[in-house]
């Protein structure tokens, strides 16, 4: 998603897009299951266009679930210090459920040439059930990491993301907010 990038996301989620030709490969690891609450996924996106990408994920919960995700991402502001974008996708879990999320708004504001702050708001919707499942939040700082990988041709750029996300089940109380990082790689 983004040559700033969440999530995706843990961050996919930020509002700006991969870019023509460009793929986005975003990683979170829970190595053995030791953050509780923790999952590991990975999020791919493929920028169609300049400001829009398609967005697929596979997540795996310590509790046993599993999702995938597919989705498109549209980039609709971009200026120097700030990106906006909007997505809509739909999100299948292995207990059978189906969930839109839509709509998203995604936003990626650029504190500096190595600091990002990227993050979404999202409602997730019951497809079955038609039934508003409420709101997941996520804030993240995203810190420019190119230097690592400055002898790879194929990396163009790289960033490691750190921040807190709120599921639709969670409140906005401290013990509900879950700690999350990524490390975004642009293809």
């Amino acid at each position: 998603m983004l040559n700033s990038k969440l999530f995706g996301s843990g961050a996919y989620d930020k509002g700006s897009s991969t870019g023509k030709g460009r793929f986005e490969l975003s990683i979170t690891l829970n190595p053995f299951g030791i953050v509780p609450y923790g999952q590991n996924y990975a999020v791919l996106s493929y920028g169609l266009g300049h400001r829009f990408d398609i967005v697929s994920y596979y997540s795996s919960h310590k509790n046993g679930t599993q999702s995938q995700y597919f989705g498109s991402l549209f980039q609709f502001f971009g200026s120097q210090k700030l990106d906006l974008a909007t997505a809509i996708g739909l999100r299948h879990q292995n207990n059978g459920k189906w969930d839109i999320f839509a709509p998203q708004i995604l936003y990626n504001y650029k504190l500096s040439k190595n600091y990002n702050l990227g993050g979404s708001l999202v409602k997730v919707i019951d497809f079955k059930n038609n039934k508003d499942n409420g709101n997941a939040l996520d804030i993240t700082l995203y810190r420019n990491i190119n230097n690592i990988f400055s002898q790879s041709q194929k990396i163009k750029d790289a960033y490691f993301g750190i921040g807190v996300f709120k599921n639709t089940e969670a409140s906005f109380k401290n013990r509900d907010l879950y700690l999350h990082y990524s490390l975004d790689l642009i293809f």
